[in-house]
């Protein structure tokens, strides 16, 4: 991290575009080595992730209360696991990093991005801060509750991010085009919707469907067509469908093994750059968004479109992504 006071303009470009991401959360699609790398375990089969009842993806304990094992060092054979390092504890934060730029060619880069990210978010977070006139400080409310949990996750990630040097940061953020990643690359390579290259590319999407590469893709895993999405040969064009196709589309990396509690950037997000701690899991968050407060029949909607988008991915069936011929 940079020295308090010293601000990197080589970084400022990075650090806006990051707090960009982070809070239109709200805003965006959902309407819108100091040591060996670890080797990690393979990731487990489809099926397994098929069968977890998607009730798991709603559980999640305090905001900062969790302590995780790191990933396992075993010396196995096949793809690493590298979901294990979103999982792993921010004391962790560099070795994580290190592992993840350690796997590029198996799709580590957008790990370390995600890692990395974290501490861009701080870092803007704290020059905003700084540079905040004094009369426009917020005043610290001790005894807020929502107060005290952006409190103990900015010191969390403080300590893990202090680990890092703004040239690790830098390395793992800015990937360049055409990086040697095949996850980034596969969500990079353009395809006219209909055509044959979508549907090329949406067969090795469904070869190999990172939860962390779906997550970050959204509701983008559709074709469209106009404002329509299209699945299932069908156009979804109304605001109530689109709502609920993106909420799934959300909610979807959850239902296949991603961490989506309070390690997740929709929950850390909103409560690292705004003190806006109100929810504990990306389930949580998605359905306050769509507005199933209001509106309790949305969630029972939602939670089946889940099903119907998991059920078309861990089948592999391009078919029922892909745009039908005009």
């Amino acid at each position: 991290m940079a020295a308090a006071g010293v601000v990197n303009p080589g970084r400022i470009a990075v650090l806006t575009a990051v707090m960009g991401a982070l809070t239109g959360f709200a805003a965006g699609w959902l309407v819108g080595p100091d040591s060996e790398p670890v080797r990690l375990t393979p990731p487990a089969a489809p099926a397994a992730a098929a069968s977890a009842p998607l009730a798991s993806i709603e559980a999640a304990p305090p905001l900062v209360a969790r302590q995780v094992p790191a990933p396992s060092l075993a010396d196995v054979a096949g793809r690493p696991d590298l979901s294990a390092l979103l999982r792993a504890p921010l004391s962790e934060l560099r070795h994580s990093l290190q592992t993840a730029l350690h796997h590029r060619a198996d799709g580590g880069w957008l790990y370390a991005r995600a890692l990395a990210r974290q501490c861009a978010a701080l870092d803007m977070v704290t020059m905003r801060e700084r540079m905040m006139p004094a009369e426009l400080q917020p005043v610290a409310e001790v005894n807020n509750l929502n107060a005290q949990r952006a409190t103990a996750l900015r010191e969390q990630l403080a300590a893990g991010c202090s680990q890092l040097d703004p040239d690790e940061l830098q390395e793992a953020i800015n990937v360049p085009p055409g990086a040697a990643d095949p996850l980034i690359a596969l969500m990079d390579r353009p395809a006219q919707p209909g055509s044959a290259e979508a549907r090329d590319r949406m067969a090795a999407i469904l070869s190999r469907p990172d939860p962390l590469m779906l997550a970050e893709m959204g509701p983008a895993l559709l074709q469209r067509d106009g404002e329509a999405y299209v699945f299932d040969g069908r156009r979804y064009g109304g605001e109530e469908d689109r709502r609920l196709i993106e909420a799934a589309a959300a909610l979807l990396p959850c239902s296949l093994g991603m961490v989506c509690d309070e390690r997740d950037a929709f929950v850390w997000g909103p409560c690292v750059t705004d003190a806006r701690c109100e929810h504990d899991s990306r389930m949580a968050f998605v359905l306050a968004d769509a507005g199933a407060a209001e509106h309790p029949e949305r969630r029972t909607q939602i939670l089946a479109w889940v099903e119907r988008l998991k059920s078309a991915v861990t089948s592999r069936n391009v078919d029922r992504f892909v745009k039908p011929p005009a």
